[in-house]
């Protein structure tokens, strides 16, 4: 396997030994980037003669895309901290010619916090040479280079959700051409150095392959309708600082209002976004039958003739205030904020401030009083007008507001070429298409479009009760995208990626019919090369090793991530089954090595300045992996490296046990239900503080330390006495859940029981009790998402615990009774979040969900890979255990090599087939039900 791993990086051109280098980093200012700031790089240069060689590298803070002679190259750079930066190299060759040539960069300053851009400052630089067959031609960005801040892109424009960066919204018409040779440089300046170079430590060739760059267009046009022209929409964008958690989290109150005129007394149904409404003094309220609840709420106003004071009040929060007010048009209203019909200002808003006494002034306004006297008892000139032209710009808000004619479903006329023909309609019109299957990539758009069409792109993983992509599933997340066209431009890209599996778009402001030509995503994943596969007598096992599979590819990016749609965030918790489904599946483990590296500088604090983390398991998860990592390829230099951080992250928690010897934490994760997180010393924690330990003693004695080998098995042995003597219920048989202020909770999860059993911290008689507990507790898990006995979070330790302990019969009824939904849930399915997908949080493509692949491969195959089994990386142990199948067969991925098998009982024989790596030591022992079978083994040419 060490060759094979080898053998990739050879042909995919990664260096192996590599030299650091330090290049000077540019920008627009020497001050560095902004929020949500794009800057355009160019270098142009002219050929007259096709060059032999030409290497090119380069680095972006936050990212990159990079084109030559307006070609698609690339998306960079790896993630990772400012400490450890990696620059790409790219070969040219294929895309230069004879005469003027341009590289062209498009770099995004992310400007904020998130959960793939750990770091923003914003800046760039390149570096290589074309080499000719005299001379060459300098790349470095010292020389040669222009740039130009992009005018197209809404730097306001709010975050997509809570854990990634801001909406894409572009306005193309004074820019599409900025990456073609033919490009005028009229405005573009020379970059400057910026002042602080030290941020960055030395750059080192990226350690993964690039990611994929496959195009794949949409399956279908599910549904196309003109948009509805039954309301009018008003809305207004205010933005507050965003730039970190404590940020995007902080209320800041603001206010806003206006006049609406009735032409009789009238009761009028309106929709409103969040907030405390007043209509002539009086509060509303929002009425008891809902629709949209997540985005929309609709209010009964009751008006009287003439004009009326509306007035709010809203905590803006998540960096963002999109206000919208849909009004239906038959009510004959008109809105203005100086009682004027016809007039350009709608609202006026007061705030937000910043400081405690502008917060308070907002807080404690008085909102029943007429508008003039809200003007007097405020500031009068911090008062600002919200007019017709200044709409909230925001796209994911605008497809959700805008309704379709239901009515008036219609199908596209087509040109001979296939190509659709989008007809001019006063409001717009919406199309929804279908992927087939999930997608992590970015969204393209391809068509013949006049200048100025507006085209906005909402996604989502699943459809609505109304069949309609669910943009607002999660309130917080605002999947959606614009561009504004060029007749000139004919395929608009998304800069970043994002998943999906269901597109609504918009197209609007259209003054003749558009052509559109293709819909689809260029999928941007990491290019892993599958090794393994699964079949077996049951169908529906099948189907959920797919899914998981399935799963881990849209999880898999730069580093590992949790989900395609929602965070794509680097978690230690979903990483450890991805690790184990990697080297099931595939064998490459090269993303699991360079995302290990990134969890040193995420933890670093935590390691060695013992900071508490809002997930203070995640640290010691990473060691885990690590562990596992290191145990399947026998190559221990990781952990050698990183041992002095492991030991600090222990030495820290073990200063912390208190008096009954538990180690307590201010917030773990642990599972993904209700069980108490915070402030107390939980049962699982404390044995994954003991494992951990240890782990460290091996590894210390591996790594000839002596006296840590001593000091943390010593510390290991007594916090395993310490939660058997203090979490153990001896009446109820049971763990307790932990204690928390010296006193023990009153609740005993099945995490708190499982961990324990797995970690090797319970007796023989705790053991037999615990999977007592285990075999009537999974019965019935309870059905309230979030709320469960178990979630599939922890679900991946308990079939570790369930095969180790021979329940095969236990693990496949669990395994078929919540995965099975899953499997059966789509033509092509990925693994859910949560054992549903109902409500309005989990995610229906998450990481930590596709272990079952893993079990179906280790244990069902019964190919050994080492997760709390004995292991030797130098021979192949062939263990299958099933209490239910007939027949399995498939090929799992060995550090020596692919190892095929292939079972099937007949009558009292089991009948098992393997292939192996030649000359490798392979030894069969079947398990369970399996076991109890005569057996007749071939081996396999």
């Amino acid at each position: 396997m060490k060759k094979l791993i080898i053998l990739f990086a050879l042909l995919l051109g990664l260096p192996g030994i590599a030299q650091s280098v330090h290049p000077k980093l540019v920008w627009i200012r020497p001050e560095g980037g902004e929020r949500n700031e794009y800057v355009y790089f160019r270098r142009e240069f002219t050929l007259d003669e096709m060059p032999q060689k030409s290497e090119f590298h380069l680095y972006a803070d936050s990212r990159y895309a990079l084109y030559i002679n307006g070609n698609y190259m690339g998306f960079g750079p790896a993630r990772s901290f400012h400490i450890n930066p990696y620059h790409d190299t790219y070969n040219l060759l294929p895309y230069l010619k004879q005469g003027k040539n341009v590289i062209a960069v498009k770099v995004l300053s992310n400007g904020m916090l998130t959960y793939q851009l750990f770091d923003y400052k914003g800046g760039f630089t390149a570096w290589g040479n074309i080499e000719l067959k005299n001379n060459k031609i300098n790349l470095s960005t010292d020389t040669g280079w222009l740039c130009k801040k992009s005018k197209g892109y809404d730097q306001t424009a709010p975050r997509f959700s809570f854990a990634t960066g801001a909406i894409e919204n572009w306005d193309s018409r004074e820019e599409w051409d900025w990456n073609l040779p033919q490009t005028t440089i009229k405005g573009w300046t020379v970059p400057v150095p910026l002042k602080n170079q030290t941020i960055w430590g030395a750059f080192k060739p990226r350690p993964i392959p690039k990611l994929t760059n496959t195009p794949i267009n949409s399956l279908r046009l599910r549904m196309a309708y003109p948009l509805s022209n039954e309301e009018d929409i008003y809305s207004f964008r205010i933005s507050t600082p965003d730039s970190d958690m404590k940020e995007y989290n902080t209320s800041n109150p603001a206010i806003a209002c206006t006049y609406i005129h009735s032409p009789t007394d009238q009761n009028v149904s309106i929709g409103l976004w969040w907030g405390d409404h007043y209509l002539n003094g009086q509060i509303l309220e929002k009425d008891t039958l809902q629709k949209n609840e997540s985005h929309r709420r609709q209010y009964t106003l009751n008006l009287k003739k003439g004009w009326n004071t509306y007035v709010v009040r809203y905590g803006i929060i998540w960096g963002s205030w999109d206000y919208y007010m849909a009004v239906p048009k038959n009510a004959g209203l008109t809105l203005s904020c100086s009682k004027e019909k016809g007039s350009q200002d709608l609202f006026k808003t007061y705030g937000p401030f910043y400081d405690e006494k502008g917060k308070k002034s907002i807080e404690q306004a008085n909102l029943a009083v007429a508008i003039p006297e809200l003007f007097q008892n405020t500031i009068a000139e911090k008062w600002k007008f919200q007019n017709r032209d200044s709409d909230a710009d925001q796209p994911a808000r605008d497809l959700a507001w805008k309704a379709v004619d239901t009515p008036m479903l219609f199908v596209p006329k087509t040109t001979i070429e296939g190509n659709r023909i989008i007809p001019i309609s006063k409001n717009g019109i919406a199309l929804f298409y279908d992927m087939s299957e999930t997608q992590l990539g970015r969204i393209f758009i391809e068509g013949d479009f006049p200048t100025g069409t507006q085209i906005d792109i909402g996604f989502s993983e699943e459809l609505d009760k109304n069949g309609f992509p669910w943009l607002y599933k999660r309130f917080q997340v605002g999947a959606g995208l614009r561009f504004i066209t060029s007749e000139s431009k004919k395929r608009y890209e998304s800069f970043k990626p994002y998943g999906l599996k269901y597109m609504h778009i918009n197209i609007s402001g259209h003054d003749r019919p558009v052509i559109l030509n293709k819909v689809g995503v260029v999928r941007q994943v990491y290019p892993f090369e599958k090794i393994g596969h699964f079949e077996c007598s049951d169908p529906i096992l099948n189907k959920i090793w797919d899914a998981g599979w399935r799963t881990l590819q849209l999880c898999a990016e730069d580093t590992y991530t949790d989900t395609p749609f929602r965070e794509r965030g680097l978690y230690a918790g979903d990483m450890l089954p991805q690790t184990a489904i990697t080297m099931a599946a595939i064998g490459d483990l090269r993303l699991v090595t360079h995302s290990l590296k990134v969890f040193q500088d995420m933890y670093r604090d935590e390691m060695m300045t013992g900071k508490e983390n809002r997930h203070n398991d995640f640290p010691l998860i990473t060691q885990v992996t690590m562990d596992y990592y290191c145990n399947y390829t026998n190559d221990w230099n990781l952990a050698k490296k990183y041992y002095n951080n492991y030991t600090s992250l222990l030495r820290n928690h073990i200063q912390k046990k208190d008096k009954n010897g538990l180690i307590p934490a201010s917030r773990v994760f642990l599972e993904w239900t209700d069980i108490n997180r915070e402030n107390a010393a939980m049962t699982a924690y404390q044995a994954l503080l003991a494992h951990s330990m240890q782990i460290t003693a091996k590894w210390a004695q591996n790594f000839g330390f002596t006296e840590d080998k001593l000091y943390f098995e010593k510390e290991a042995g007594q916090l395993k006495k310490d939660i058997n003597k203090v979490l153990w219920d001896s009446e109820k048989q049971v763990y307790r859940d932990g204690l928390k202020s010296n006193v023990l909770l009153t609740e005993s999860h099945l995490t708190s029981n499982i961990w324990p059993l797995l970690y090797d911290i319970s007796d023989s008689e705790q053991e037999q009790y615990v999977l007592a507990l285990l075999e009537q507790e999974l019965t019935d898990i309870g059905n309230i998402s979030r709320k469960r006995k178990i979630t599939p979070y922890s679900s991946f330790y308990l079939f570790a615990l369930l095969y180790k302990n021979g329940k095969a019969d236990l693990a496949e009824y669990f395994m078929k009774k919540h995965w099975g939904p899953m499997a059966l849930h789509s033509a092509k399915p990925t693994v859910w979040e949560n054992f549903d997908i109902s409500g309005n949080q989990g995610t229906s493509s998450h990481a930590w969900s596709g272990h079952p692949t893993y079990f179906l491969s280790t244990e069902v195959l019964g190919v050994n890979l080492g997760f709390q089994t004995p292991f030797d990386p130098n021979r192949i142990e062939i263990m299958p255990q099933s209490a239910t199948l007939e027949w399995a067969e498939g090929t799992v991925a060995h550090p020596l090599g692919p190892v095929y098998v292939k079972w099937e009982i007949d009558g009292e024989l089991l009948r098992l087939n393997y292939k192996a790596p030649k000359g490798a030591l392979v030894k069969v022992s079947p398990k369970g039900r399996l076991g109890k079978l005569k057996l007749i083994t071939t081996k396999l040419n």
